[in-house]
């Protein structure tokens, strides 16, 4: 493959024209990019295939022949994210969370495929340097109009293209690709990257990466930024996964500081000196609580709040401090379900504060009754006392302050004032 481009196109060529101003536009627009975040809702699903053997040749070649139709789903969830772009880097935390937690995506969702890149890494490498043999492919009739087309190779020595399949250790991986641009306006509508060079001893086979690209305006100005993504992974136990992701509500972020000057010694302002003063809960206080407003797993994702409502008050020594109607904030942490001949929801459940009296503080709770939610099982475990059920090998998946629980379900979950559990404060 040619590495220059004039020995591509001729330099004053339409093509190289277009290939100029579309490079500067991107150089430009990673350049003016101000710190700015997103909420990015991540859909994934893994699928079986055909058996195929362990080439990965052979396997790919079968997956593009038989595109979807003998692919079968066996996995599938939902995560909303916050993702905070800095200039060189960026930052994941759950959807609204109070702050941004990890600049490694896998750090925060710990199973099932993840990638991360779409905003400033990707185009940074294909337009600042790293990628070479740009070859002009004409115009292409595309789901996003006509646009002209650019295919690129960026070698192992120049790459930036890391992955893990063992969510551990990363390898440098080199890739090629195609970038679409507007011919009218020369803006950067869609970025193809392909990676295939895996080691042999590594599961994976291909990856692929399509990410397409919209304005968007931020502050005072118009960027490009992305809109959609897909990241597709054919594995060479003949299994792919596929991730579609969306982008949305994409603002500035800038920190904020407020000086007061009417709070007292300890920081309260007058709204919060007023607030009745409450204890925290003595340790072991049992919580009965049902969920609402509901959870339906077909618009839920894990990172979406979640309010367990109080149904049981508690007393300590004739007094009551939990009253019928109190509720319980934290959030999703996991919703996905296994398909099969016994299909199954698994979801994770983690409060973080305890609303009182009007008055919110932060609580630390241990699950009592999580486990597996199948009517036989849990029957065995003795719901009416509320003793712990016989529990699946699921709880050992249980995240740290939070419950975990599976249901048997074909179709999808709701959970709302039927399901009811029961937490502990510690």
């Amino acid at each position: 493959m040619a590495v220059g481009l004039a020995t591509l196109w001729a330099a004053d060529s339409a093509a190289q024209i277009l290939f100029n101003q579309i490079r500067t536009g991107v150089v430009d627009n990673v350049k003016r990019f101000p710190r700015y975040t997103c909420v990015q809702t991540v859909t994934r699903a893994m699928y079986q295939m055909p058996p195929a053997g362990s080439n990965c040749a052979n396997i790919v070649a079968g997956r593009d022949r038989d595109g979807i139709r003998n692919r079968i789903l066996t996995w599938h969830d939902r995560l909303r994210l916050d993702v905070a772009v800095g200039e060189k880097s960026e930052m994941f935390s759950w959807a609204g969370a109070s702050k941004f937690e990890s600049g490694d995506i896998t750090e925060l969702v710990s199973r099932g495929a993840s990638g991360s890149g779409e905003f400033s890494s990707f185009v940074s490498s294909v337009f600042g340097g790293d990628a070479e043999g740009f070859t002009y492919r004409g115009l292409a009739d595309t789901p996003l109009g006509r646009l002209a087309s650019f295919d690129f190779n960026v070698p192992l020595t120049k790459s930036h293209y890391k992955y893990s399949s063992t969510g551990k250790a990363y390898t440098t991986v080199p890739y090629h690709g195609t970038f679409f641009g507007d011919p009218e306006n020369a803006d950067l509508r869609e970025l193809d990257l392909e990676a295939t060079e895996f080691p042999s001893t590594d599961n994976v086979c291909r990856v692929q990466d399509k990410i397409q690209y919209q304005r968007a305006q931020i502050g005072q100005n118009s960027f490009m930024l992305p809109a959609t993504s897909s990241m597709d992974v054919v594995y060479r136990n003949s299994t792919e996964s596929i991730n579609e992701t969306s982008f949305a509500g994409c603002r500035e972020y800038v920190g904020e500081s407020t000086i007061r000057f009417d709070v007292d010694e300890d920081g309260n302002t007058p709204e919060a000196a007023k607030r009745p003063e409450l204890r925290p809960l003595p340790s072991k206080t049992r919580l009965r609580v049902t969920i609402n407003p509901p959870v339906d797993s077909a618009k839920a994702a894990a990172g979406d709040p979640i309010v367990g409502v109080v149904t049981m008050a508690v007393k300590e020594k004739s007094e009551v401090i939990v009253h019928v109607g109190d509720k319980l904030h934290g959030r999703i942490v996991r919703l996905e379900q296994t398909l099969g001949a016994n299909p199954r929801w698994t979801v994770a459940i983690l409060f973080e504060t305890i609303e009182r009296a009007g008055v919110e503080q932060k609580i630390s709770l241990k699950p009592i009754d999580d486990g597996d939610r199948t009517p036989l099982a849990f029957a065995t475990g003795g719901r009416r006392g509320f003793s712990a059920p016989a529990l699946s090998s699921i709880t050992s998946e249980r995240p740290a302050g939070g419950g975990i629980y599976s249901f048997l379900e074909s179709g999808n979950l709701v959970l709302g004032q039927k399901f009811e559990s029961e937490w502990e404060s510690r």
